[in-house]
């Protein structure tokens, strides 16, 4: 099979300079949806990035740029941010207009939205459209990195029934497996099906293995949407180092316990599993030196204020965690099977394996079980959205069917009451030290993504969010 061919040719030699980016992106269908509706795949986040910009966006180093917003100012106290919207027109060509744009805003916060961010926008006190092609958006307390939040896919701005953008990019035909987008312009009619321009992208959703073996095979410059689930099937491949490309993600890569499980409804026996974890092994097993382990919720201080959390055992010796985590086991003699689910595929057999083997030590079996199935650690393998401690707070909350620490959701809710960013820090440095006491998810690792990167993709960069806009793939002109 192809996959198995080595990857350290020169590159995808159809995807010259003069020709169309190809790219696969890891998954099952492309298609755009409304976040308002519930988490979205990673195909659609990068179709609505792509079709349906924000009020600002990434650029190819993940830090903030103009998108929908030509510019923007914050006022001294931090309170206000400022939006002046550009001329811009949605894909059937009506004007893009202030109040639409605050309309779609607001909905992300409204009480009906199921937008996977929503918890994290309680800060926001009004959104106004005003005359003049102007947004102004009101805070309750300053947030040094609300605009990381705006960028992200989840939260673009466009029209509902049917779901139209205003670009970068629109679709242009939708053939045999391939979507092709084409840059937004200011031409009326649109151009033939069939033409060729340097500046489309075009694009497949698949298996994992079927990008690779196409990047293998030179069909393709880019592979994308990597994760840990497919981490062992590109590490067989033996892509070239410069070909292999990491992000410096932050996020979270470890076992949500569930609320319903009685094995683990002991906090003990929790942070017994946590101890007994050799992480160091872990991210060695699979032979990517950047992938870092992680042993607490935070993984950094972030805007807390204090570091993050960890309890007394974080700064014994492997040994003497072991030690300890065997004792906690010993006193509960009737622990029945741990079961842990986690994603098809080499990658998690492999992860799973470790995990029973240095659990086995401790005197807990576990036993493997479908990502659907019921279980009492589920995996999370997710990139936050953004650098604040908060996100990481309310992804472990009551909320998410976790563990429920009380002192941990009173602290929470006091992050979203705060009136001042020294109070708002100080909550969430409560609320850390409250989750790492209830030991509601047992942390592993910082989340991995990986992409195949040609080497005529000179713009590709890594980011810390993960994100790759495609219109920074490739110099506008070489």
């Amino acid at each position: 099979m192809i996959i198995c061919v080595a990857l350290a040719a020169s590159g995808c030699s159809n995807a010259g300079d003069k020709q169309p980016v190809t790219m696969s992106v890891i998954g099952t269908k492309l298609k755009l949806s409304d976040p308002n509706r519930g988490v979205i795949s990673r195909e659609s986040a990068l179709m609505l990035g792509a079709t349906a910009q924000g009020l600002v966006a990434f650029d190819a180093d993940g830090q903030i740029e103009p998108a929908l917003a030509e510019r923007w100012i914050m006022t001294d106290d931090g309170m206000s941010v400022i939006f002046r919207i550009r001329r811009a027109k949605w894909a059937d060509g009506r004007p893009v207009t202030s109040a639409e744009v605050a309309a779609r805003l607001r909905s992300v916060i409204a009480p009906s939205s199921r937008n996977p961010l929503k918890p994290l926008l309680s800060g926001i006190d009004r959104i106004m459209g005003m005359t003049g092609q102007v947004i102004e958006i009101r805070l309750k307390v300053p947030q040094p990195n609300f605009l990381q939040l705006l960028a992200q896919p989840e939260l673009a701005i466009f029209t509902t029934n049917p779901l139209l953008g205003s670009g970068p990019y629109r679709i242009h035909s939708m053939r045999n497996g391939v979507t092709r987008l084409r840059p937004v312009t200011d031409v009326a009619e649109p151009p033939p099906p069939n033409d060729v321009e340097r500046d489309d992208v075009r694009l497949r959703s698949e298996r994992a293995s079927i990008g690779i073996a196409r990047f293998s095979a030179r069909e393709i410059a880019l592979v994308t949407g990597g994760s840990f689930a497919d981490l062992a099937l590109v590490r067989a491949a033996r892509p070239a180092s410069s070909q292999f490309q990491l992000d410096p993600a932050y996020g979270l890569f470890g076992l949500a316990v569930a609320a319903d499980s009685t094995a683990l409804s002991n906090v003990d026996i929790r942070r017994a599993l946590a101890m007994a974890i050799d992480r160091d092994r872990i991210v060695q097993l699979f032979g990517v030196s950047k992938w870092k382990p992680v042993l607490s919720l935070l993984p950094a201080q972030l805007d807390s204020a204090a570091p993050p959390a960890a309890l007394a055992w974080v700064q014994l010796a492997l040994s003497d965690r072991i030690a300890r985590a065997r004792g906690y086991v010993a006193a509960h003699p009737d622990l029945p099977e741990i079961r842990v689910a986690l994603p098809e595929g080499a990658s998690s057999r492999l992860l799973f394996a470790a995990l029973a083997d240095d659990w086995r030590r401790i005197g807990v079996r576990a036993r493997l079980v479908g990502a659907d199935a019921p279980a009492d650690l589920r995996l999370i393998d997710e990139v936050a959205p953004q650098s604040s401690a908060l996100w990481y707070l309310a992804r472990v909350s009551c909320a998410q069917k976790m563990p429920c620490s009380q002192p941990g959701e009173a602290a929470l809710n006091a992050v979203g009451l705060a009136t001042t960013q020294d109070d708002r820090a100080a909550a969430i440095a409560e609320a850390d030290a409250a989750f790492a006491s209830n030991q509601p998810y047992i942390p592993i690792a910082l989340p991995l993504r990986w992409s195949l990167v040609g080497p005529q993709l000179i713009g590709w960069r890594a980011s810390a969010f993960a994100i790759h806009p495609l219109k920074h793939l490739r110099p506008a002109q070489q």
